[in-house]
């Protein structure tokens, strides 16, 4: 299997100092609103590129941040992917550091969990597709009160973001459960989300096998298609974990073609739909065949659990 690098634009990366059920559960707190924030005039007009005005220097005592108007798509927890459109203003000076297009055809992807610096977490938790977003950052939690030299940034400059959630990807399957089939592996889930597999005790099936645990609603996955998922993937013969975005913390994104990933892999996502929970036993020949792959031994017949998050084309 090969991960699609997700790349965040140049501003958002430079910015990034950290290392130098039904129920909605959010992975920080929410920033919450201020009188400064709430001084701040952007205009609502959707599928456009932002008016903002406010008088500078502008800066809070903590992270402020308010809904100028709200869609009705998923909820952004701080577990999952999302698109968004962004303009990014020094808040010591006024001045536009970078923006994006604000016209739904290029959006930067990002995943900001409770760890993010800027902590664009807190600033966006709770908010739905299709949101608008505006925040301020005070110098602490931009830039660790250190400046960003390269971009003119003082170590007393807030920074204010305008955030459009084009895209707010599921933080894990949704749908009808489906009950397992026999003769594939049982799946059990840690508290925290995290899917492990029982093994039968019986010799590996020798044919490729795909069965649904959870059938989700959404778009049907293409070939061809980015594909936002989770997955863990185990070996038939002992049960062992040899890879999970679950375990990294964060979504991953492949594109689902030809050559980009094992042939079990990729048949056990195409045709599924979005929200969709697969647990796929994948022989040899379908997998790495003989060689070896990391701590892959030859030969192994392979098991994973996949959610399917979401889809795009491009």
């Amino acid at each position: 299997m090969q991960k699609t690098t997700i790349a965040l634009t140049a501003l958002i990366v430079s910015l990034t100092l950290t290392g130098c059920s039904s129920s909605v559960t959010l992975a920080c707190d929410s920033a919450g609103g201020g009188e400064q924030v709430e001084s701040i005039d952007v205009s609502a007009e959707q599928l456009t590129k932002p008016t903002v005005s406010f008088a500078s220097p502008i800066t809070a005592e903590s992270i402020q941040s308010r809904i100028v108007f709200e869609g009705e798509g998923n909820v952004f927890t701080g577990r999952n992917m999302i698109e968004f459109e962004f303009a990014g203003y020094n808040g010591g000076t006024g001045e536009l550091l970078q923006e994006t297009d604000f016209d739904g055809k290029n959006p930067a992807p990002g995943f900001f969990g409770p760890d993010s610096v800027p902590n664009f977490c807190s600033a966006l938790v709770g908010a739905k597709e299709g949101s608008r977003v505006v925040a301020i950052f005070p110098p602490k939690d931009a830039h660790d009160g250190r400046g960003v030299e390269s971009l003119g940034i003082g170590a007393n400059d807030s920074f204010v973001f305008i955030f459009d959630l084009s895209r707010v990807y599921l933080e894990k399957a949704e749908g009808s459960a489906v009950a397992p089939e026999a003769g594939l592996p049982a799946v059990v889930t840690t508290p925290e989300g995290i899917p492990g597999v029982t093994i039968p005790k019986t010799e590996a099936p020798a044919d490729l096998r795909i069965a649904q645990l959870i059938k989700g609603e959404g778009e049907t996955v293409k070939s061809g298609d980015n594909v936002t998922m989770h997955y863990s993937g185990f070996l038939w013969a002992d049960g062992s974990k040899f890879d999970s975005s679950w375990d990294k913390g964060t979504p991953a994104q492949f594109v689902v073609a030809q050559g980009q990933l094992i042939d079990g892999f990729l048949s056990a996502v195409v045709g599924q739909q979005v929200g969709s929970r697969v647990v796929v036993v994948i022989p040899p020949a379908l997998g790495y065949g003989e060689q070896a792959s990391a701590t892959i031994p030859a030969n192994s017949t392979l098991i994973f659990v996949i959610d399917i998050l979401g889809t795009s084309s491009k």
